[in-house]
C-alpha cells in the first residue's frame, strides 16, 4: 500500500482511479478504518471499507469512460486532518458538448501511521437555478 505524504497524492490517486475505473487503486487512498463514509450523488450513504469498496465496484461496472476536471474551491489544513471543497467536472464518453453542472465535492484525510487516507468523500448535484422571476413581482 503507498503511503501518501500529502491528503494532495491521496486525493489524486481517488481520482485517477475513478477516471480509470480502478477499484484496487481507489480503496488505496481510503483509510483502512471502519468509520470511514462515501456518500454519491442520489445514492445512499455507505460506510466502511466493504461497503465502499462494493459501491464502487457497481459504479465501475457501468464501464464509462470518465474524466473528471477538479476544480478546488477551498482547502483547509491541519496536522493531522484536511478538508478539500471542490467542483468536479465529469464529462462522459469525451462528450465536452453537453456539460452537465459540476459536482460539489467534499473530501475528508486523515494522517496517520501510513500516510494520507480519504475518511470521508461527500458528492452531491448543485442547488437548481434560481426561479426567474416576473416582471413586478417581488422575490
Amino acid at each position: 500500500m503507498d503511503t501518501f505524504k500529502t491528503a494532495q497524492d491521496a486525493e489524486d490517486v481517488f481520482y485517477d482511479a475513478l477516471e480509470e475505473s480502478d477499484l484496487e487503486k481507489m480503496m488505496s487512498a481510503w483509510s483502512d478504518e471502519e468509520d470511514i463514509i462515501c456518500i454519491q450523488p442520489m445514492r445512499n450513504q455507505v460506510r466502511g471499507r466493504t461497503a465502499i469498496s462494493n459501491s464502487w465496484k457497481e459504479i465501475f461496472a457501468a464501464n464509462a469512460q470518465l474524466e473528471i476536471e477538479i476544480h478546488h474551491q477551498h482547502w483547509i489544513e491541519m496536522s493531522d486532518a484536511a478538508v478539500h471543497v471542490l467542483h468536479a467536472q465529469l464529462i462522459f464518453n469525451g462528450d465536452r458538448t453537453h456539460r452537465l453542472p459540476p459536482l460539489i465535492t467534499t473530501n475528508i484525510f486523515r494522517r496517520g501511521e501510513k500516510g494520507w487516507r480519504m475518511v470521508l468523500h461527500h458528492a452531491s448535484l448543485p442547488p437548481p437555478p434560481p426561479i426567474p422571476q416576473a416582471p413586478g413581482m417581488k422575490p
